[in-house]
């Protein structure tokens, strides 16, 4: 039955592409049948609230740094923890006018010059790109841990005064530049003197453990930094007097160690104080780890706030119940359209992943069982493919997000798949992009085909 039920639904998106009813190919396929099949239409609105998970995720993806005051959302201040390790250069010389990384190194000789911060921007929230802002270096009294999972409400203890190891006052003018911060020079000596005695990644890591971007009191800018580019290092100037055995030691000055923060050994995560308290979602101040809320109508949308949409698909489970003989042709849910398009940045796209009761998700689930737990393309239902479907959103025509999941609301029906609640969670829940929108935008397309009993 389950074999016949996909093949019907194989046909039906045979029927579909031929016309938006697909009236023109049940004519031309099935033109002694017409009577027997019918195709409809209906749009299902579909209930939904906000929910609010305590934390998110922050250890993949940009770094954020700062603070924002959101008249929706509320304050957020966010600190950015990183660590950051060396690789050893190439024993092969470098091309004449070339360089590689970290091919001539430091010997005993060396004379430290200055060490330099360098981070590349990615994003940047708040309007008020003129207005400077401030960033404390600092290091860490705990080490972090490449194993472990991060997420937002992880503080890790920042050390005392005498831990500033970098300050600077900057504007973000160009989000295609980086941020450089100039580095105490005690710091940078010790980095120094930890190369030339030979000190291995481990044990380094071990005496760094990691630092801290703390943002100024004045700020007014969440500002995210890609840690992956190749601009995004620190680096130790110095000259070598004398040279040493081997040509990678040479006398020679205006030289650089590097260091890099995307090491297998390292990691980075932000932490997030968010005060709503003065907010239009203040109510979230006293919500539960998961508790759904409705507020002025509206469905709200930040994920790394842990702000969510919580859909209810109880609307389409009384028409499936209802409804018989009937194969899903095309399912589109629908969001939008955005009636304030202006100075807005929604989640450029959304997956849809199964709720449970308590309105919780199964992380570990969505990787390991996604056909339980996450709404997948319609041809991985047919495949060993796992690929989550894809909702983007589109910011030309019609403002709302486009895509389709026709074999997964028909697996429901089948009793297949069991999913009551769905949750919209953008491609990477650390992420300051938000989305207000009217209840009443969230609905189901629907196009079915009726089979009709011939008895």
């Amino acid at each position: 039955m389950k074999f016949l039920i996909r093949t019907l639904i194989i046909l039906s998106f045979l029927f579909y592409s031929c016309d938006e009813t697909t009236e023109i190919g049940i004519d031309e396929l099935f033109s002694n049948q017409k009577e027997r099949i019918k195709v409809h239409y209906i749009e299902i609105p579909l209930n939904v609230s906000n929910v609010y998970y305590d934390s998110v995720r922050t250890d993949d993806g940009d770094l954020y740094f700062g603070k924002l005051y959101d008249p929706v959302f509320g304050e957020t201040r966010a600190i950015g923890y990183a660590q950051f390790l060396y690789e050893p250069g190439s024993d092969i010389p470098p091309m004449p006018g070339e360089e590689t990384e970290n091919y001539y190194a430091p010997n005993d000789s060396s004379i430290f010059d200055s060490a330099r911060l360098y981070i590349k921007y990615s994003k940047v929230f708040g309007n008020d790109i003129f207005d400077e802002q401030e960033i404390t270096v600092n290091q860490i009294e705990d080490t972090l841990f490449s194993s472990a999972l991060y997420t937002s409400n992880k503080f890790t203890e920042i050390s005392p005064p005498r831990g500033i190891i970098g300050f600077t006052r900057f504007k973000v003018l160009d989000k295609d530049t980086f941020l450089t911060v100039p580095i105490k020079d005690s710091y940078g000596k010790f980095l120094l003197n930890r190369i030339i005695s030979g000190a291995q990644n481990i044990e380094l890591m071990d005496q760094l453990r990691g630092i801290a971007l703390v943002p100024g009191e004045s700020n007014n800018q969440l500002v995210g930094f890609d840690l992956d580019d190749s601009e995004s290092k620190l680096v130790i100037y110095f000259n070598n007097p004398v040279a040493f055995d081997g040509p990678n030691s040479p006398a020679m000055d205006s030289l650089e160690y590097v260091f890099r923060f995307n090491s297998p050994l390292t990691k980075h995560y932000s932490y997030y104080e968010t005060d709503r308290s003065s907010s239009e979602l203040s109510i979230v101040e006293n919500l539960n780890k998961n508790e759904k809320f409705n507020v002025n109508n509206k469905i709200y949308w930040q994920s790394a706030s842990g702000i969510y949409p919580l859909i209810d698909l109880g609307n389409f489970h009384t028409f499936s119940d209802t409804a018989e003989n009937i194969v899903l042709n095309n399912v589109q849910i629908v969001t939008g359209p955005l009636e304030n398009t202006f100075d807005v940045s929604p989640p450029p796209k959304t997956f849809y992943y199964i709720a449970k009761e308590n309105n919780e998700i199964n992380p570990i689930g969505i990787i390991s069982e996604p056909g339980e737990n996450v709404i997948m393309k319609d041809n991985a239902y047919y495949s060993q493919d796992t690929d989550p479907v894809e909702y983007v959103y589109d910011s030309i025509i019609s403002f709302s997000y486009k895509g389709e999941s026709t074999v997964f609301f028909q697996e429901v029906i089948l009793g297949n798949i069991k999913a009551n609640k769905l949750i919209s969670y953008p491609e990477n829940p650390n992420s300051f992009n938000h989305l207000v929108i009217n209840k009443d935008k969230f609905y189901l397309k629907v196009f079915y085909t009726k089979y009709k009993d011939s008895n």
